[in-house]
């Protein structure tokens, strides 16, 4: 079912929904027939280490490239077909610090919104949360800002536009234990506006901060559960994910 960008999805849509898609570079195999759904308003994480085909996806949903198969919706929207109307309704936070290095923290929020046809003070009550932190150094140059600054600047610029589904590429690679979890803690109240948030990591202590996750290695799903139920008994999340790669690993070297 099509939906307008105008329109509201049905709350029995999810808000993400994968279905066995593919991307290859050459011969390289970055996503092997990926299939799941993240539900409206959820927190889902995504596990993985470098490599696993995090960045793939979140740019195949973002509309920023085409899969090689498969398919997908964002908000009901196809990301081939209404690409148009998902990149109004999404918001985007790469893992490198993508924004703009001379202007400052205010020029940069204005920017953004600016492509978005709104201004700060319309998504401002969104932001204020997390713009507040960062607004006394508004007229300080981005490239001037630490790290924990610079992720609360490209969040703020992410939500300006109020988007309905927020992509969130390895947040925290590079920041400091005490800005790492802050920011968690700011993702736990955009849900309480209604946002649904697909976050990726590489750090496993992060998952127990999702409603569920999925571990991902070489372009594969090896499991999708909430936090309390992904682990074998008696294990960490980390000896699982050792054990589900060794399996996998396993699969294709037999003979």
């Amino acid at each position: 079912m099509k939906q307008t960008l105008n329109s509201q999805p049905s709350t029995n849509m999810p808000s993400i929904r994968v279905e066995n898609i593919s991307k290859r570079y050459g011969t390289f195999t970055a996503l092997d027939g990926v299939s799941f759904e993240v539900e409206r308003g959820e927190l889902f994480g995504l596990i993985g280490p470098d490599g696993a085909g995090k960045t793939t996806l979140f740019r195949l949903l973002t509309t920023l490239m085409l899969p090689d198969g498969g398919s997908a919706t964002v908000d009901g929207l196809d990301v081939v077909t209404d690409y148009k109307s998902i990149r109004q309704i999404v918001g985007y936070m790469p893992g490198r610090f993508s924004l703009y290095q001379d202007l400052s923290v205010e020029e940069n929020l204005e920017f953004f919104a600016s492509l978005f046809g709104t201004t700060i003070a319309e998504g401002y009550d969104l932001i204020a949360p997390i713009y507040r932190q960062i607004e006394p150094y508004k007229t300080r140059r981005a490239g001037r800002l630490s790290g924990g600054m610079k992720q609360k600047l490209a969040l703020s610029c992410a939500l300006v536009h109020k988007p309905r589904v927020l992509f969130l590429d390895e947040p925290t690679t590079g920041v400091d234990a005490v800005s790492r979890s802050e920011f968690w803690d700011m993702l736990h109240t955009l849900r309480q506006h209604g946002i649904t948030i697909l976050v990726s990591t590489p750090y496993m202590d992060e998952a127990s901060r999702c409603d569920r996750i999925a571990l991902i290695n070489e372009g594969k799903i090896l499991r999708i559960d909430t936090p309390d139920r992904i682990t074998d008994a008696g294990a960490t999340l980390e000896d699982t994910f050792i054990r589900l790669i060794q399996e996998e690993y396993g699969k294709h070297h037999i003979g």
